[in-house]
């Protein structure tokens, strides 16, 4: 099996750390296999907004879009 030596930045440590204890893993590097192995395809798959399934349902920006004049409505009765 080949090995790779990751440095992790010091601002990330107590997150890993909470992930470790969370996770019950002995180390940084068990820790990182098992993100890589469960989110590494979604990583990948939505990196780019273009591959992202919500990127093709959005039209248009919300500051672009017309504001249509309010109907008016009558009270209900009962």
């Amino acid at each position: 099996m080949a090995q790779v030596r990751a440095v992790m930045p010091s601002k990330f440590v107590p997150l890993a750390d909470e992930l470790v204890a969370a996770t019950g893993v002995g180390d940084y590097s068990t820790l990182i296999g098992i993100l890589l192995s469960r989110y590494g395809n979604h990583l990948l798959n939505t990196w780019q907004i273009n591959n992202c399934p919500q990127a093709a349902t959005v039209q248009q920006p919300i500051a672009q879009q017309s504001i249509a004049t309010p109907e008016t409505f009558t009270p209900m009765e009962f």
